[in-house]
């Protein structure tokens, strides 16, 4: 059997089937989880399911309130229990779940997707690119301060989302170009909603 290398370790194994099948999506502010992750629950015929949804639903309150008034470090642990919850209770049709910005970047959590077997999808473009989607007008990002401030913690986040098992670029691609790629690199079967 052949020895494990660095550039593949066993969480970049091939995805095998799954009781409940699931695939998340990761990346930054602007990445295009909600519009990817929506497209590709529909072309599969599963659920999406939005973490940051799932918070406001709990907390009553909106994510930037959550983050004025109680601060970060709660809304991270927030953020911990309620994918702890989605991942229990994932329906046997399917899930496409959508974590926010800095879900990913905790350890924990990371750990959770790999324990149950959750392949994870790193949306990724240019700093220059997501700053530019995440000035549209009427949109609220607690961490979206000014454009170095953006920058800087894009490029902190990086190497964190980079251990997702796929990495797609998404920078100047439609929607459908991209979900197309998820679900062929995922060997994903439309037709069934579950992993071939």
């Amino acid at each position: 059997m052949p020895q494990m290398t660095d550039e593949m370790p066993s969480s970049l194994r091939p995805c095998a089937p799954r009781h409940a099948p699931a695939v998340s999506l990761v990346g930054f502010m602007g990445a295009g989880k909600t519009s990817v992750g929506q497209a590709l629950a529909a072309r599969l015929g599963w659920r999406f399911v939005d973490l940051d949804d799932l918070i406001v639903a709990r907390d009553g309150r909106t994510i930037p309130q959550i983050f004025q008034q109680s601060g970060e470090v709660a809304f991270r642990g927030l953020e911990r229990q309620l994918l702890e919850e989605a991942l229990r209770v994932l329906p046997t049709g399917g899930s496409v779940l959508s974590l926010g910005g800095g879900a990913f970047i905790d350890i924990t959590n990371q750990q959770l997707l790999r324990e149950n077997e959750i392949p994870v999808v790193f949306l990724d473009a240019p700093a220059e690119e997501l700053f530019r989607r995440c000035e549209q007008p009427g949109v609220v990002r607690p961490l979206l301060s000014d454009r170095s401030r953006f920058y800087a913690l894009y490029e902190q986040r990086r190497p964190a989302y980079l251990n997702a098992e796929h990495c797609i670029q998404t920078a100047g691609r439609e929607v459908a170009a991209i979900v197309d790629e998820i679900v062929t690199r995922l060997s994903l079967d439309a037709s069934s909603g579950a992993s071939k």
